[in-house]
């Protein structure tokens, strides 16, 4: 088996930023080790995979409790922006797929679909 070019992770996550407008993205495992990331001068790549392992960590929880099925994606949505935390994968080895948006952008979905779908090729999940 050939191994993924793990090079290529960085370029999907700068495609994805531009079409989506974010200020940031991050891929993540479950445990919150950083495998790749676009941040923005001064952001913490290491604060970002924390957060993103924490809140998907704890959404868990919850759809486990109320027994909601698998989860697709997380939105947090603030009064400057949003984060989006969408599970690539399944599993253990499931990855999450991170993006930080202003509050002016309305429509993520594609972009981020777009760039878990390429992922998921590479990375053969």
């Amino acid at each position: 088996m050939q191994r993924p070019d793990y090079t290529a992770l960085p370029k999907i996550l700068e495609t994805m930023n531009r079409e989506g407008k974010f200020t940031l993205s991050s891929l993540v495992r479950n445990d919150g080790f950083s495998i790749a990331s676009v941040v923005s001068a001064g952001t913490d790549k290491e604060v970002v995979a924390a957060v993103s392992s924490f809140i998907t960590d704890s959404a868990e929880r919850v759809r486990k409790e109320l027994m909601l099925g698998e989860i697709r994606d997380i939105s947090l949505r603030c009064t400057e922006g949003k984060a989006v935390f969408k599970k690539i994968g399944k599993g253990t080895s499931a990855l999450i797929l991170a993006a930080v948006m202003p509050k002016g952008v309305r429509y993520h979905s594609r972009p981020i679909g777009k760039a878990a779908t390429k992922i998921g090729r590479l990375l053969g999940m």
